[in-house]
């Protein structure tokens, strides 16, 4: 989480609490400690937002 958050320069609290979000929403699922994957509603929700 440290990384991604220096990459968007916030704190790691702010992005965990983003995953958490995603996740609940069904966007993102955890498998492991701080690892995440895309859902296909998660793939769904993305392609909305390019168009």
């Amino acid at each position: 989480m440290v990384t991604l958050a220096d990459e968007f320069e916030t704190h790691p609290v702010t992005i965990t609490e983003r995953c958490y979000e995603l996740q609940s929403d069904g966007h993102v699922r955890q498998i492991s400690g701080g690892v995440y994957v895309i859902t296909d509603d998660g793939r769904a929700y993305l392609e909305t937002l390019s168009e």
